[in-house]
């Protein structure tokens, strides 16, 4: 059996053969550079795709920045004395580059997708990191929590934070004015003060007004239930692992309960229903759970360290995450914020990078580094929605080795009140870094509708506030990412969409390219129908190749058009002419023998009056008590030939 990187290898060759159709006059240097990889590949195995090769996209994108190459890495060997780009895909370099490594004054956009999708393939690979690089990730994580600061408010008590919205907390508490007659007192340094102050209070007039616009939040308010009336009762379970390691059809017991929870989430309301309590269910125990640490694989160069939550917190707080997400609908804030379409920002970036008026902006390490003390601050005048995010926030962290941490950031990852809370925040920050107005009124915030737009942390700001944002990021703590952060050049990037003077070059990134199980096999074929919408002819056939012939011979030609069916993807439309048919009586129409996806379902029994609960989450009507006690079935998907229904008309 082939290994992987072997496998990348192959692909690899498949870009260089899609390089060579659009440039064939560079066709001996591509032969060498194929040989430059396969050598390369035996030396240092997946690591090349994994490490060296997306070392070199950061070089990459600093050049479009900047306007010239800064060259570092074992990669990146210069070709001669005179010529100052890469040795390795230099015919593609120069394309982007003079000799001297400054930009061309009209650099081939071609070129540039083809060496991000040569550098960027096999960045995502899912694979385990080394030992070395995933302590190196806890160290750093440790480093963060230790130099947030510590937060106004009592976060640690079980008791509500606010009984009123107050004035006598604000952003800029993080200014501290030092001594005019100290000796190293400079009066740059002072200037600088003045201006950092501004921004702080720019943004925190952003945030009183964005915060108050949430109104109040009651759990047994109708207002509150009128949001969840296409989604249940609103109160659900993730997806993923719990603190505890209870499965997933035992959740709903909530043995503990803590106080914390009860003030906001009463327990009676929150966590019963009428079954229990005509059954005399007793109120859980007062007591909270720490949440787990969990590393996951991200790239072979750190893993991502998340948080599995206490069951009942996580129940809690997809509730308050249906909350907001449909509080910003209704408010002038879903004009900036929308967490179902990022094809919202995508289209913002393609604009950004033709016409250079926005700036696209990537932070490090961004649910680590929002600190409570940001959090009090940003919501201070809607105490009711700061309540209940501390009453669902967990205080401590259970490390791998066995240990406790309390923290000082608000969540981790992990959590489901993350996404939205560090979205709201850095909205607030990047509106008031924006608006160059002592007093800020909701008509100005209005203004920038189409100029503004913010997805988690992928921030899209005008170009001339990108100066204030990085000065109340530094001054809040938190950190961009200046290698995924574009404000100069004609690049921009900004929620998995890249573009370069209006030309779209976001590399296709597979997660795997070992055919070895029925989701690595689904992938395969999704990254070569990605590679062929993108014009990489070669290496989506040679994706293909690598699945087995018996699977590859029996999959269908779908068109563009054809989504949610498996195949391999054609411009001309669908085809089935290849594949074994039969008449379907009871449809009237040709049935095709193809690779078809069934689930294999696992039932447990469901005899618990808990499990009730569990079905109420899901917002599915109540037809009868057989669908009631087949509400937790776990799928796990198999791929098999089998016959399906065709796609062509019938004669």
């Amino acid at each position: 059996m082939k290994s992987q990187a072997n496998m990348l290898l192959h692909v690899l060759e498949g870009v260089l053969q899609d390089v060579l159709l659009a440039y064939p006059e560079m066709s001996s240097g591509v032969q060498k550079d194929i040989l430059r990889i396969t050598s390369l590949t035996l030396n240092r195995g997946q690591g090349l795709y994994t490490l060296d090769l997306p070392s070199l996209d950061p070089l990459l994108l600093g050049g479009l920045e900047n306007g010239r190459l800064q060259l570092g890495g074992a990669l990146a060997r210069r070709v001669s004395r005179k010529c100052h780009v890469p040795r390795l895909f230099s015919g593609l370099w120069l394309r982007v580059f003079n000799a001297d490594s400054c930009l061309k004054q009209e650099p081939d956009p071609t070129a540039i997708a083809f060496l991000r999708q040569i550098f960027c393939l096999g960045k995502r690979l899912d694979v385990e990191c080394s030992q070395f690089r995933r302590e190196a990730a806890l160290e750093a994580y440790h480093e963060i929590e230790s130099e947030l600061r510590r937060p106004t408010l009592d976060w640690a008590a079980d008791d509500i934070l606010l009984e009123e919205p107050t004035d006598k907390i604000g952003l800029s508490d993080s200014c501290q004015a030092r001594d005019p007659g100290d000796l190293f007192y400079r009066e740059e340094e002072e200037l600088a003060q003045e201006s950092l102050l501004k921004v702080l209070g720019r943004i925190q007039q952003v945030a009183d007004i964005l915060s108050r616009s949430f109104g109040h939040l009651d759990v047994m308010s109708e207002e509150f239930h009128s949001i969840y009336s296409s989604e249940g009762i609103g109160f659900k379970h993730g997806p993923g692992a719990v603190a505890s390691g209870t499965k997933k059809w035992e959740r709903s017991l909530f043995p503990t309960w803590p106080h914390k929870l009860e003030h906001i989430f009463p327990f009676a309301y929150c966590g019963m229903t009428t079954i229990d309590v005509r059954m005399g269910t007793k109120q859980p125990i007062n007591h909270e759970l720490p949440s787990r640490m969990i590393c996951v694989p991200k790239t072979s160069k750190a893993p991502r360290i998340i948080a599995a939550e206490p069951a009942e917190h996580q129940w809690c707080q997809q509730a308050l995450w249906t909350f907001l997400r449909g509080k910003i609908k209704k408010t002038f804030v879903g004009q900036f914020i929308d967490f179902s379409r990022q094809d919202l920002s995508a289209e913002l970036v393609v604009r950004a990078s033709r016409d250079q008026s926005l700036a696209t902006v990537d932070l490090s390490d961004a649910s680590d580094r929002l600190s409570c003390w940001t959090m009090e601050r940003i919501f201070r005048k809607n105490h009711f929605l700061l309540n209940a995010l501390h009453a669902a926030r967990t205080r401590y962290l259970r490390h791998i080795d066995g240990s406790f941490l309390r923290l000082k950031k608000f969540a981790s990852q992990g959590t489901a009140t993350t996404f939205p809370a560090q979205s709201l925040v850095f909205l607030c920050i990047a509106l008031g870094a924006s608006i160059k107005r002592d007093r800020i009124r909701k008509s100005d915030i209005l203004r920038m509708v189409g100029k503004v737009r913010v997805y988690g942390d992928d921030i899209i700001i005008p170009v001339d506030g990108y100066e204030d944002l990085k000065l109340a990021m530094r001054s809040l703590q938190l950190k961009i990412n200046l290698n995924k952060s574009f404000c100069l050049g004609k690049f921009r990037e900004s929620c998995g969409s890249d573009a370069y003077d209006g030309y779209d070059c976001t590399p296709v990134k597979p997660t795997t390219f070992s055919p070895d199980g029925p989701r690595s096999r689904l992938t395969l074929v999704e990254a070569s129908n990605n590679l062929f919408m993108k014009g990489y002819w070669n290496a989506s056939s040679r994706c293909l190749d690598l699945l087995p012939s018996s699977y590859r011979s029996r999959l269908r030609v779908v068109g563009p058009r054809d989504r949610g069916f498996l195949g391999v993807t054609s411009f001309l439309g669908n085809s089935d002419v290849h594949l074994q048919k039969r008449w379907n009586r009871r449809f009237q129409c040709f049935d095709v023998r193809t690779v078809v996806i069934k689930s294999r379902v696992r039932k447990t029994p469901r005899e618990q009056h808990h499990q009730f609960l569990d079905f109420l989450a899901q917002g599915k009507p109540l037809l009868g008590s057989r669908q009631a006690s087949n509400i937790y079935d776990v799928a796990d998907p198999k791929d098999r030939i089998g016959w399906e229904v065709s796609l062509a008309p019938a004669a």
